[in-house]
């Protein structure tokens, strides 16, 4: 019987020459997101990790199969989320947007959902170390500046701050936008001041920071 890899509800079925996906046959192709890609990338080579044995085609169109349907769940998502900032605009305004409004709002409604499923459906599959081994340090070991770094201990950011975190550093992957994200919800339960504006000292200097740590997990220099 030949062997095949499961994602989700597909499967790699390999071939002497080709991958084929059982569940691509009867769909048309839709172009991933370069964003949703660059997170699979950082979370599979740099955290959960590849198969050794796979070769460069396997790996290819796993990677690719995760991201469309990460893509297809935020499409869906963001629908929804959509719908709902076009109402809650119309209440507040006591009108209809404009088409701009309209398109902003729901392009704003899509990142949103891209990164609460990027959170929900792909962080979540990092490995964390099983319990009595490698135990986390003391809260009171860690400073509060190195905080952010652990899982265990970092204030989780509002949205307000995941939005804040894409103004600060639009041109960033994503992966530093979330990790920057937890550096700017820490400080600011610590009462610590946070940049407003991408022109900002304060701005340049935790993203330094944040690329350092990024750098020191393994993953490529930004």
């Amino acid at each position: 019987m030949t062997s095949g890899i499961a994602v989700g509800e597909r499967r790699l079925w390999p071939t002497p020459r080709t991958r084929v996906c059982s569940a691509s046959r009867n769909r048309s192709t839709v172009t991933v997101t370069e964003w949703m890609r660059q997170a699979v990338d950082q979370v599979y080579h740099h955290q959960i990790g590849i198969p050794a044995q796979w070769s460069p085609e396997q790996t290819e169109l796993f990677l690719s199969l995760v991201t469309q349907r990460l893509d297809d769940q935020a499409a869906t998502l963001a629908l929804e989320l959509g719908e709902q900032a076009v109402q809650s605009w119309t209440q507040q305004h006591h009108g209809q947007p404009d088409h701009e409004t309209t398109v902003g709002l729901h392009e704003t409604a899509l990142q949103n959902a891209r990164e609460a499923i990027v959170r929900q459906s792909l962080y979540d599959l990092i490995p964390q170390p099983p319990e009595g081994h490698d135990s986390p340090p003391a809260l009171a070991d860690i400073p509060w500046t190195q905080r952010w770094r652990h899982l265990t201990y970092r204030a989780e950011p509002s949205e307000q701050i995941e939005e804040l975190a894409d103004h600060l550093w639009p041109d960033r992957s994503a992966m530093f936008r979330v990790k920057a994200a937890y550096l700017l919800a820490t400080r600011l339960e610590e009462n610590r001041a946070i940049p407003t504006a991408p022109g900002h000292r304060l701005t340049h200097d935790l993203g330094v920071e944040v690329a350092e740590a990024m750098t020191a997990e393994g993953y490529p220099p930004e």
